[in-house]
């Protein structure tokens, strides 16, 4: 059951799914239907559960769900058919976990994981960073972990 994502509770779970490309603002409003329409049928042991989604930076969907009413492995399988879906229709990569995500001035950047290893090899020792961590498992992480400074997040093991 679709539900405003600011009234999941703050420990409903997450999944961020994260585009190697910008999705262009003229396919944003048919991927919010999409995914709307998906969340308001999606169900676990046929019971409704609370779930939103919200999109960021036209590069993050963010889908929550409130498992207070488990939700179970078949139901996370759907999510992730129905990802595979919005993929092959809008022609874009969502799944691709080798790829990540940071800001430097004022930017989203990406690069492949080897990439992002050597570039944080000559990361100046003091230089800020901002990454997205995806990992994150709950709103509540969500809100204060996933846009976070290279040392705060998993990322920081690159840095030497």
């Amino acid at each position: 059951m679709y539900s405003n994502f600011n009234s999941l509770v703050k420990d409903s779970r997450v999944w961020i799914f994260q585009s190697t490309r910008t999705i262009e603002d003229n396919k944003i409003d048919s991927i919010k239907k999409k995914i709307r329409f998906f969340l308001e049928n999606w169900k676990s042991h046929n019971k409704d559960f609370k779930s939103s989604f919200e999109i960021r930076y036209n590069t993050f969907i963010i889908i929550a769900a409130d498992e207070s009413n488990l939700v179970s492995g078949c139901s996370i399988d759907l999510l992730m058919k129905f990802i595979q879906d919005l993929e092959v229709s809008f022609n874009l990569q969502l799944l691709d976990k080798l790829q990540v995500k940071y800001i430097e001035n004022d930017k989203i950047h990406t690069k492949h994981l080897s990439d992002f290893k050597n570039y944080c090899h000559n990361l100046d020792k003091n230089k800020s960073l901002v990454v997205f961590n995806n990992l994150v498992r709950n709103i509540k992480e969500f809100e204060s972990e996933w846009e976070v400074d290279i040392r705060k997040s998993w990322h920081n093991k690159y840095v030497t």
